[in-house]
């Protein structure tokens, strides 16, 4: 019995948990019952677009606004009744850079640590270690302010995790930043993925989420819409992949729309024609295979000698992954996406 009991014991429990947590600001109800849980090495990716909610569950979480009702726990303490406790094992990292330009990158970690009253012995360990992985150290007694958008929101980073937190909040890190400098912090959590941290990211960017996260949560009108790991939404992202041809030249009208019709046979959906641009464009079958898609439309072009110089595939955008969820209920509850995955994914 004994062994029993240490096994159940031993199970792994998260290090972020919200239990139907809800904010309501007046009738406007800006977050609904949201349940999640993120787990030690962890990385959950929050999607919703702009109004969805996501800033206003990490101001929840950060202590920042207080629940309506509900509640949720960082490491096991209640963030509602522990809050001042809480603010010891999470780090925040928002869209807004959160330095002082007129501090050298090491005056700003400094800062940071004399207000977490960290050590000074431990203090200059910590801003060596991560003025190293941010790939600062031969900046650090620059001025912040002379950094680059990429540089100044890594010393953010480094920031948010000088006293250690087992828990992250970034909401939306990498927004207005050019690609190189959002690949850079792409590098910055996955490293901290391998160090056990957990983290929790919000973002409206697909790609994002695809690359970097565990599991993924679609947030809409304040609700937790659909929720799964990468595999898990692949599917449902395959279902409404968009399928695009670009002509060559101009194609009679009418003998084009009689090619599309055998291709509708094919294909029982809608075909978009873009005369302006001279592409014609549908979405993959909710029921098909990528590959077998591909080879019809492709066996479609040959036999019906239709010009081409483009044939490409494309990711939905959020808000057809949303169409797409909700399509699945009328009323909007939590879904746990189907487990059956893709069996390939084109780009």
């Amino acid at each position: 019995m004994s062994d029993i009991a240490l096994n159940t014991s031993e199970i792994r429990q998260p290090a972020l948990q919200t239990v139907n947590l809800t904010k309501k600001f007046g009738d406007r109800t800006s977050v609904n019952s949201l349940n999640l849980s993120v787990y030690p090495g962890e990385l959950y990716a929050l999607l919703g677009d702009n109004g969805a909610g996501k800033t206003t569950t990490i101001n929840m979480l950060t202590t920042l606004l207080t629940p309506t009702s509900g509640e949720f726990f960082i490491c096991g303490l209640n963030g509602v009744k522990q809050s001042e406790k809480t603010k010891g094992a999470f780090g925040i990292v928002s869209q807004d850079v959160a330095i002082y330009n007129e501090l050298t990158a090491y005056e700003n970690l400094s800062f940071i640590a004399d207000l977490y009253k960290i050590p000074k012995v431990k203090a200059r360990e910590r801003i060596k270690i991560l003025l190293e992985d941010a790939g600062l150290t031969d900046r650090a007694n620059d001025l912040a302010g002379s950094f680059s958008g990429g540089m100044q929101r890594k010393l953010t980073i480094a920031g948010a995790l000088l006293h250690e937190p087992k828990v992250l909040f970034m909401d939306e890190p990498t927004v207005g930043l050019d690609p190189a400098s959002r690949r850079q912090i792409w590098t910055s959590l996955k490293a901290l993925k391998n160090q056990g941290v957990a983290v929790l990211l919000t973002t409206h960017y697909l790609e994002e989420a695809e690359l970097l996260s565990d599991r993924i949560g679609i947030i809409r009108r304040g609700t937790l819409v659909a929720e799964g790991t990468i595999d898990d939404l692949r599917h449902k992202i395959q279902g409404i992949r968009s399928i695009a041809i670009r002509l060559t030249r101009d194609i009679d009208e009418d003998q084009l729309l009689s090619k599309l019709e055998k291709l509708k046979m094919k294909f029982p959906v809608e075909v978009k024609r873009d005369v302006l641009r001279n592409t014609i464009s549908f979405a993959q079958p909710q029921d098909g295979k990528l590959v077998r898609s591909l080879y019809q439309v492709l066996s479609w072009l040959e036999e019906e000698e239709v010009p081409f110089s483009r044939f490409a595939t494309s990711e939905p955008n959020l808000e057809e992954v949303f169409l797409a969820v909700a399509s699945t209920k009328d009323d909007i509850d939590t879904e746990k996406l189907g487990e059956e995955e893709a069996d390939e994914d084109f780009n």
